[in-house]
């Protein structure tokens, strides 16, 4: 396994709707999908900083598509996961998993409930 920088949570969230979403990944959907899966609205430009440092990692690459009337002629940008994102993604998804099964295993979530809220006897 090549040594990689871990990807942050909202990193994950965008790469993992940009997945999602896959041929109709453009600004506003990437954005709706991400509040759908953190559970609460998100700050659209944070989106797109992340989206712009994303693609000069290497992690998705992005075209933009003329826009129709509709949208008054402004084109639309399309971002698409590439080979290296989905590898980082899964890398980070299988970190995130071992953690998550750490703790269920040795039921640390009771233990550290027991220590930070001591039950009253």
């Amino acid at each position: 396994m090549v040594a990689r920088a871990s990807l942050g949570q909202f990193e994950q969230l965008i790469l993992t709707a940009v997945a999602a979403l896959q041929e109709e990944a453009y600004g506003l959907e990437v954005y709706s999908k991400v509040c759908e899966l953190a559970g609460r609205e998100m700050n659209l430009g944070s989106m797109y900083v992340t989206l712009e440092r994303l693609k000069k990692k290497g992690y998705v690459s992005s075209k933009v598509a003329e826009g129709g009337t509709e949208r008054g002629g402004r084109p639309r940008h399309y971002y698409m996961l590439l080979p290296t994102g989905v590898q980082a993604l899964r890398e980070s998804v299988d970190m995130a998993t071992r953690i998550s099964e750490t703790f269920s295993d040795l039921n640390l979530w009771q233990k550290l409930r027991l220590k930070v809220h001591p039950m009253k006897k």
